[in-house]
């Protein structure tokens, strides 16, 4: 008889869990729906930038989209969009939006401030989409919340990181370090950097394209998934359906991919 009622109280959990969460989502849909209005204003700055210096952006809600300068500039177009149910109430959402910048001649930080609401960042409403320039050489960090990241054609470290999005990465010769946690990592290399790569995806695929010609060390883990290899010439270590070790043309700097829940691609080019 103990036994019984136990089980009578364990089963009868779900059916009090799930009306809370239908009505969460269903509050989430009304107050999306209530967000009719928009307000938007552009933010533009441009910086000098001391060779091998650093450039860091943090957003929370957008995507940040990086691509060479020339020269020693950086050039950086932020759009700050607030979203309400009135004109009014946007255009207030939009002044509390800030992007707080700290510059000198070898480093540049820039992040973006939400306003908050009983300790939460109001995301649903305010979001700052980052458009960047920088020294193709210089070292980079450009991190995000809700929204994904895409560098094209730098040749420094590079370290892009994001919780809810993408990272794209296109015709990179420098170091990088990409890790999302919901969302795909895609790499293209030209050139294996003397600090190798690493890129990690805990739901999503990893995918890495390399010269099939260059020299690397390749460590790749994958939890649910398989791992696929096409065009490239390994001396293999440890291979099995969800790892791999080996070598590329003897080996180089490190490249190391780990996933949990997707698929692990590495295509020589």
């Amino acid at each position: 008889m103990i036994m019984l009622a136990r089980r009578r109280r364990f089963s009868a959990f779900p059916a009090v869990v799930l009306p809370v969460v239908m009505s969460a989502t269903l509050a989430c849909d009304v107050i999306t729906a209530d967000l009719k209005h928009s307000e938007s204003a552009e933010w533009r700055k441009t910086y000098d930038l001391a060779p091998g210096g650093h450039v860091e952006i943090n957003n929370i809600n957008g995507r940040i989209i990086v691509e060479p300068s020339s020269g020693n500039s950086v050039d950086v177009v932020a759009i700050k969009t607030a979203r309400a149910a009135t004109p009014e109430a946007a255009k207030e959402a939009l002044g509390r939006v800030e992007i707080r910048d700290e510059s000198s001649p070898n480093s540049i930080r820039i992040a973006t401030k939400l306003p908050r609401s009983n300790g939460w960042f109001e995301m649903g409403g305010a979001q700052v989409k980052y458009t960047v320039h920088v020294p193709a050489a210089a070292e980079v960090r450009f991190t995000t919340v809700n929204g994904g990241v895409e560098v094209n054609g730098l040749t420094g470290t590079i370290r892009a990181e994001t919780t809810n999005g993408g990272v794209v990465a296109r015709q990179i010769s420098g170091s990088i370090d990409a890790s999302t946690t919901n969302g795909g990592v895609d790499v293209e290399l030209v050139k294996v950097g003397d600090g190798g790569a690493k890129l990690s995806c805990t739901n999503g695929g990893l995918k890495l394209r390399l010269p099939s010609s260059a020299k690397a060390t390749i460590s790749a883990s994958i939890t649910n998934g398989g791992i696929d290899t096409n065009g490239l010439s390994l001396d293999t270590i440890e291979s099995s359906r969800r790892r791999l070790e080996a070598r590329l043309n003897g080996g180089g700097p490190s490249i190391r991919l780990e996933g949990t829940n997707g698929g692990i691609t590495i295509v020589g080019r």
